[in-house]
């Protein structure tokens, strides 16, 4: 019980520190003639810092994706990082067609 609870404090740290750094994200994308390039950006980077997955092979405890790509590609090899790669990069592919879809949508009522 100890190991799961820390975990989801760990957990709320790190969403703390991502809404900071998303936050402070928005604001320097906050392009006045580029908007389509804004809308892109600030959808990849909430991808990046939001995507879940498995921190291990056997457990079921999830990790952002893109630390365990990282921590993956450090420690067992170039080849495990994949593992966690295929949903970061889906992710990343929905995060794109979303923020293009309310771009056109948005574009289209102004």
């Amino acid at each position: 019980m100890g190991v799961e609870s820390n975990f989801w404090v760990i957990w709320v740290i790190y969403a703390a520190a991502a809404s900071l750094f998303y936050w402070i994200f928005w604001r320097v994308t906050a392009f006045k003639r580029a908007r389509w390039i804004a809308y892109s950006m600030r959808g990849l980077m909430l991808a990046l810092i939001i995507t879940p997955w498995y921190a291990n092979t056997e457990g079921t405890s999830l990790a952002p994706a893109l630390m365990v790509m990282t921590l993956d590609a450090i420690t067992i090899g170039t080849s495990a990082a994949s593992r966690a790669m295929v949903p970061l990069l889906l992710s990343l592919l929905l995060a794109e067609f979303v923020a293009s879809l309310l771009y056109f949508i948005q574009r289209k009522r102004a």
